[in-house]
């Protein structure tokens, strides 16, 4: 159990001038997250995250809250995740302090990245805590 990492799809939005973050996710057992075998699962937890994101647009104006990081994809523990996320995603909705969240993200993740898209070259992602 120790071994199974859950791997969550972030998105920093904000609707009718209010914060929101809504996650999706899915647990990996010893799996590289973005190998290409493992990119697959990991596109459609994003997938599914934008759906659900994209369905809200019925209820009021809806917005990434920033273009760099408003997407985000973290490899953290189950435990940690339980524990921590809830946390921290409370203090990001009363704050909005994006630079703080992602500190702590970082404290508590095994891997985090901003996830972009551009066309001709699909969804990028760019690794924040292990920059080489």
């Amino acid at each position: 159990m120790e071994d199974q990492k859950y791997v969550i799809a972030i998105a920093l939005a904000e609707q009718n001038n209010k914060r929101l973050m809504p996650l999706g996710g899915k647990t990996f057992s010893a799996v590289d997250t973005l190998s290409q075998s493992s990119k697959k699962e990991v596109e459609k937890i994003i997938l599914d995250l934008l759906l659900r994101l994209f369905q809200r647009s019925t209820e009021g104006s809806l917005k990434i809250s920033n273009d760099e990081i408003g997407l985000l994809l973290a490899e953290i523990s189950f435990e940690s995740m339980h524990n921590n996320i809830p946390v921290i995603k409370s203090n990001w909705i009363n704050s909005g302090d994006t630079d703080i969240l992602i500190e702590q993200l970082k404290s508590i993740c095994s891997n985090l990245w901003s996830i972009q898209f551009k066309k001709h070259e699909g969804i990028l992602f760019n690794n924040l805590k292990n920059k080489d």
